[in-house]
C-alpha cells in the first residue's frame, strides 16, 4: 500500500473497545489488499479473550511476557488483544499492509500508555514483514513463539500449504496456535482441518467458552 493512501479519502478510522480500552483503527477497504480491512474474526477473537481472561491460560498473570506472533495481522486488532493481556506481540503481514498496520500500532500504543501511565499490564507490539514461506522473514522474527495467532487468514485453498509450513517454522513443541475465521468455503475448511489434524492436536473451542475459534498445538 502506497504511504500517501494513508491520507486519502478512502481511508477511515473506526473506534473499537478492546479489553476495556477505546482504541482507533484505520482501514482502507478500497485498497487492493484484503489486509487493510478490519474483518469480523478479529473482533470475535478479542471477545473470546475478554470472556476468558478472568481465569485460566488467558489471564494476564499467565500471559505476561509470552511471545506472540500474529500472522496476517492486517489492521492489528487481535494483536492488541494479546498485548493488552501482557504479551510481547510481533504483528506481521505483507509489505503493502505495513504502513497502515504501523500507523495503528503507533497510535494505539501511545493512546494506551497515555491513559495508563505507570501501568505494566500492557506488554508490547511491534510490526514486521512476513511473507509466508519466506525463510529470511521467518528467521528475522526469531522463532519459536509461545503463541501464534491468526484471524481470517484462511480463505483459499492455495494458502493452506504456505500457512502450514510457516506455522511449523515459527513454532516449537510448546507453541499454541489460535486461529479464528469465518467459513467461506466448506471444502477449504474441511481440507484445512484434515491438514491440521495430521500435524497438530486440534481443539475446536465450544460456543460456551466464547465465540468460535480454533486452537491447536504440536503433536
Amino acid at each position: 500500500m502506497e504511504p500517501d493512501r494513508l491520507n486519502s479519502p478512502s481511508t477511515f478510522s473506526m473506534n473499537l473497545e478492546v479489553l476495556g480500552h477505546e482504541l482507533q483503527f484505520s482501514q482502507d477497504p478500497n485498497s487492493k489488499h484484503l489486509g487493510t480491512t478490519v474483518w469480523d474474526a478479529s473482533l470475535v477473537f478479542v471477545k473470546f479473550l475478554e470472556k476468558n481472561c478472568r481465569k485460566g491460560r488467558f489471564c494476564p498473570s499467565k500471559l505476561k511476557g509470552k511471545r506472540v506472533l500474529e500472522l496476517g495481522a492486517g489492521c492489528g486488532v487481535a494483536g492488541f488483544g494479546m498485548a493488552l493481556l501482557g504479551c510481547d506481540v510481533v504483528a506481521t503481514d505483507q509489505i503493502e499492509v505495513l504502513p497502515l498496520l504501523m500507523r495503528n500500532v503507533e497510535r494505539n500504543t501511545s493512546r494506551i500508555l497515555q491513559m495508563n501511565p505507570g501501568s505494566d499490564s500492557f506488554g508490547s507490539i511491534q510490526v514486521a514483514e512476513l511473507d509466508w514461506g519466506n525463510k529470511d522473514h521467518i528467521r528475522a522474527v526469531d522463532p519459536p513463539f509461545d503463541y501464534i495467532i491468526g484471524t481470517d487468514v484462511v480463505y483459499a485453498e492455495h494458502l493452506l500449504e504456505p500457512l502450514l509450513q510457516t506455522i511449523f517454522a515459527l513454532s516449537g513443541p510448546k507453541t499454541t496456535i489460535l486461529l479464528g475465521y469465518e467459513i467461506r468455503s466448506t471444502s477449504v475448511h474441511e481440507q484445512m482441518l484434515q491438514m491440521w489434524r495430521r500435524n497438530f492436536d486440534v481443539k475446536i473451542i465450544p460456543q460456551s467458552k466464547g465465540p468460535t475459534s480454533l486452537e491447536f498445538q504440536h503433536h
